[in-house]
């Protein structure tokens, strides 16, 4: 069944059901609840509604009964919703239990770890213009720079140094977060002849960072 806002229904019927059920379970509990009751939010949205789709399932409604249907069932969603978030969802008085009974999603209390990537991309830097690099972490199950799941984006290192002095490790390489895998570096005419070192790895939602790949040098042309 399509959904609206993820736990509302979206076919008329069901809204109408949903609503009535939530309604008289919520006036009943709210003191419990510590919350308000649901009756100056709810009780004349869901009259008009039921209202309005009664005169929409007439076989000889028209056009101004499907307007005002289509109207009280905005204004209904959005009443609901804003019930619904504001004292039911977040209120840590209202039990699992009390959510079942509404026909409200149980989400987790506490958000899910994200695991740190343990896979390594593969850099790939290359001229891609006048003093320009384009630098792109390859992930290496897809061979494309599609990012791994769980991954929000790269870090990407990278170190300018004089073509004689010896190459950077990832480590010690200054570093800094884009949510793509691709990213260009422009340079300036005084950068001419020196060699950029880079290196990618992933970093996860929590902003845990993978291992770092392998350090790929650049010469500034």
């Amino acid at each position: 069944m399509a959904q609206n806002h993820d736990y509302i229904p979206y076919r008329d019927p069901d809204l109408l059901a949903f609503a009535k059920n939530l309604y008289a379970y919520a006036l009943a509990n709210a003191a419990r609840w510590s919350a308000p009751s649901p009756q100056a939010a709810l009780e004349a949205l869901i009259a008009a509604f039921e209202t309005a789709l009664t005169a929409y399932q007439s076989p000889n409604h028209g056009k101004i009964d499907t307007f005002n249907k289509n109207e009280a069932k905005k204004a209904l969603v959005s009443g609901l919703r804003t019930y619904i978030q504001g004292f039911i969802m977040r209120n840590p008085n209202v039990t699992n239990g009390d959510k079942e009974n509404m026909n409200l999603p149980i989400r987790d209390s506490e958000p899910s770890p994200h695991p740190v990537p343990d896979i390594t991309p593969l850099t790939e830097a290359a001229p891609s213009g006048s003093r320009k690099h384009t630098v792109t972490a390859i992930n290496p199950a897809t061979g494309t720079k599609q990012k791994p799941p769980l991954v929000r984006g790269v870090a990407f290192a990278r170190r300018v140094r004089d073509a004689d002095a010896p190459p950077s490790r990832a480590d010690d390489m200054p570093s800094d977060f884009q949510s793509g895998a691709a990213r260009d570096f422009q340079y300036t005419e005084a950068d001419l002849g020196r060699v950029v070192d880079y290196a990618t790895a992933y970093e996860n939602e929590g902003a845990q960072r993978g291992p770092w790949s392998n350090v790929v040098s650049v010469i500034i042309a």
